[in-house]
């Protein structure tokens, strides 16, 4: 990547008085800092100084990332960046990190829109370490400007650039290391200055695709070192060693390496007893690879000398004799007595919710395992039958707020109808919650449908989410988003997963398993992990168990499986655009069959965000003529637009389809568009008349219709004087247009005029 491409300058090194590539591995821009929250405003004003605390094995360190912006960033640009952590090498190859599963919490942006400036993330990335046995970890950030993604299906950390390839040899890496403008090594331990010995090991593993030893420089570079230090190196070939020798300048070791070599190198580093370390003084073991240059005749032969990698020591006395105050259990003392102080607890709004491995109280989402659970971790109860997750049937409900919320939050809804997942169905599922946070905390959640042999790999659920489908009926990721706008709140999601036609579970096994994920994206982090891109594999239900017990985030629910159904299904999107029809807007839906056998059946089942009183489709209904048509009307949608997507299942009712038999449906509407946004857009076709059979078509009010006089609540709407039609009550109701005649008690359709919006047209063949 040039660097002409690129928001940001990171550094190879703090100071410039020192030549440095990204072979230093020395960055000042990547910054661990254990435990600590750390302000941006901090990582900026300390633009200049070394900060980075000692990185933690089995603790949660926070790893934040800082850099100058380009002169030629304009407004509106951002930065994606990935942190990749590997156990330390000496030679950071990009094989050694370029398939790594970048740590999480996913790529974090940040705002790179004002031209040379520093800039730093507020959100950190999150890294818990092994312990190696004496060895560190290498961290490798990437950057990349923020893609402007517009497939709504694309994750953002999908669209970004891939890693660099593996390299070949060293002449790969120095044009990576010439020609890579986005990625910065930190390579790094923070040490002890008052340790009467340091101790670090790493890989030294040399990559060439030749078959001659190639000649490599070992040496110890060092900074403000006392005198009366003392090194030595060691590796377990014997190849790479150095006695214990007065640390000077130009002290290493001369070794010819064949291509595959692969050890381990030890640096002891031995302190003067008599002696003070200065803060900030540093030692670097650094791998060079000596190359040959041609001379004139007779003249002394020059050798060039590349740096390809390093591990290096600084010491700071404070960030580790206070090292325990940076760690997450002092961090969340000091913050729980800081809000003792306060009489402001909406301060906890911006911390970011514990997602996994919670001891205690959850921050932010939580879901309930079991009815009765309270917001404590980890759960003691069973984790199977989460009553969060809640399966509606075959129709998405209007009323969804109140089955599931309010009053019912500690109803079952699904147990108490004994609802299970439908064969040749669409089965409708929502989910709810509790939240600690409100301040317009953002809340998205995903569904996987699974069985039982795939529920102990959640690297493998990504296979299993429950999909939505695009205008060309092709599945994506399903996920619903929402916001919790008050702090210890209930929250029931509007709109339903569709489970849509399961496969059957296999032999055997007679229900599926719901599981249901939260995750919290923002600005500085817009595409984080999902909680089983965060954990390995179960070698057991028992790990699987202690999991779900501790993660707030996850639930799970066994739901039983009912085979049948119908032999066909057809979906399609409905896109009412914003600003163009009013909230009294009335619309049609017409579903018409060409060629479909008599005594077969249909039915149609819209499914959006829930509105009180709007129900889109009708009910499974016998087939009576090869041309037949059916349909429902509906009204009260907000003006602000509604998308839904709309099944039509097809009953064969053991009956062959009919010579090219297909389905299609039209969208009317009695209104004519005339909203603000309609100039421009061609959401009208043509006027046109509805059969006869509309006026016995289901017709529905919601909410938002001006003309609705009381609520599901009962209260008067403002409505003073309103001109238009009148419903005493959201839900269903006589159509308007629908005209009785009172000699012959017949009913008909009034003159109308209905404006075609769309439709949609689906062919089918079959062997």
């Amino acid at each position: 990547m040039s660097a002409s491409t690129n928001n940001l300058t990171f550094r190879d090194f703090l100071a410039s008085d020192i030549v440095s590539t990204k072979a230093t591995a020395f960055s000042p821009d990547i910054v661990p800092h254990f435990g600590n929250k750390v302000d941006p405003a901090l990582l900026i004003s300390e633009y200049n100084q070394f900060i980075s605390l000692p990185l933690q094995s089995n603790e949660i360190n926070n790893i934040f990332i800082r850099g100058q912006t380009a002169s030629t960033v304009t407004t509106g640009d951002k930065t994606a960046i990935v942190l990749r952590a590997v156990p330390s090498e000496l030679i950071l190859w990009p094989q050694v990190w370029n398939k790594t599963t970048p740590q999480g919490p996913g790529p974090l942006v940040i705002d790179s829109s004002t031209p040379n400036t520093v800039v730093a993330s507020g959100t950190p990335f999150t890294l818990t370490p092994s312990n190696l046995g004496g060895f560190n970890h290498a961290l490798i950030a990437t950057q990349a400007p923020v893609p402007e993604i517009v497939n709504a299906k694309t994750r953002l950390r999908d669209a970004l650039p891939p890693p660099p390839a593996d390299a070949k040899n060293w002449q790969d890496l120095v044009n990576f290391f010439k020609n890579d403008t986005s990625t910065v090594y930190y390579n790094v331990v923070v040490a002890d200055p008052k340790a009467p010995v340091i101790s670090v090991s790493t890989r030294l593993h040399v990559v060439d695709d030749g078959t001659s030893p190639l000649n490599f420089r070992i040496t110890i570079e060092s900074s403000t070192m006392p005198a009366g230090t003392a090194v030595s190196l060691s590796s377990p070939s014997g190849q790479i060693n150095l006695a214990k020798t007065p640390l000077s300048d130009d002290i290493g070791v001369h070794v010819n390496l064949a291509p595959g070599f692969d050890d381990t190198v030890t640096l002891n580093i031995f302190p003067d007893a008599n002696t003070v370390i200065e803060t900030f003084a540093w030692v670097a073991l650094q791998a060079s690879i000596v190359v040959p240059q041609t001379s004139l005749s007779g003249g002394i032969p020059i050798s060039d000398v590349i740096l390809l990698g390093a591990q290096n020591i600084v010491f700071h006395d404070d960030a580790t004799t206070n090292l325990r105050h940076a760690s997450p259990a002092a961090n969340k003392i000091k913050q729980y007595t800081q809000l003792q102080k306060t009489e402001s607890p909406v301060l906890l709004t911006e911390e970011t919710g514990a997602v996994a491995n919670v001891t205690g109280s959850a921050t932010g989402w939580w879901f309930r395992d079991a009815m009765g659970n309270t917001n404590l971790f980890p759960r003691t109860t069973a984790v199977y039958h989460s009553p969060d997750i809640q399966p509606v049937g075959t129709a998405p409900r209007s009323d969804v707020e109140t089955i599931l919320g309010g009053a019912n939050a500690n109803t079952d809804w699904s147990d108490g109808n004994a609802v299970g997942i439908s064969q040749g169905a669409p089965n409708y599922v929502y989910l709810r919650g509790n939240c600690t946070l409100g301040n317009n905390y953002p809340i998205q959640m995903r569904l996987f449908l699974m069985y039982n042999h795939l529920i102990l790999y959640p690297s493998l659920y990504s296979q299993a989410s429950v999909t939505d489908f695009d205008d060309d009926g092709d599945p994506f990721v399903a996920l619903r988003n929402m916001t919790s706008t008050s702090a210890n709140s209930f929250d029931v999601l509007d709109l339903p997963f569709d489970v849509l036609n399961p496969v059957p579970p296999p032999a055997g096994s007679d229900h599926y398993c719901l599981v249901a994920e939260m995750r919290s994206p923002t600005d500085d982090n817009p595409d984080p992990d999902w909680p089983h891109e965060d954990t390995g594999a179960f070698a057991s239900a028992a790990g699987l168990d202690v999991w779900l017990a501790s993660t707030p985030t996850v639930c799970w629910r066994n739901v039983a499986y009912k085979p049948g159904g119908a032999q066909l299904i057809c979906t399609c999107i409905v896109d009412i655009p914003a600003g163009v029809y009013p909230s009294s807007a009335q619309w049609t839906l017409e579903v018409d069959a060409e060629n479909a056998p008599v005594g077969s059946a249909w039915r149609l089942t819209g499914s959006g965000p829930a509105i009180p009183g709007v129900n889109i489709g009708f009910a499974q209904t016998t087939i009576t003529a090869p041309n037949m048509t059916q349909g429902c009307h509906f009204t009260g949608l907000p003006s602000s637009g509604y998308t839904f997507s709309l099944v039509l299942q097809w009953f064969a009712k053991g009956l062959a389809p009919g010579a090219g038999m297909n389905f299609s449906f039209l969208l009317f509407t009695t209104t004519p568009p005339a909203g603000a946004n309609l100039a421009g857009n061609n959401v009208v076709r043509a006027a046109a008349n509805l059969p006869d059979q509309a006026v016995d078509w289901p017709f529905t009010v919601g909410i938002h219709h001006p003309g609705v006089e009381n609520t599901d609540e009962g209260t008067k709407k403002r409505n003073k004087g309103y001109l238009g039609h009148r419903f005493k009550e959201i839900g269903p109701n006589p159509w308007p247009y629908a005209k009785e005649d009172k000699l012959t008690n017949l009913t008909s359709i009034g003159p109308t005029t209905v404006y075609s919006v769309g439709g949609d047209h689906w062919n089918f063949k079959f062997n």
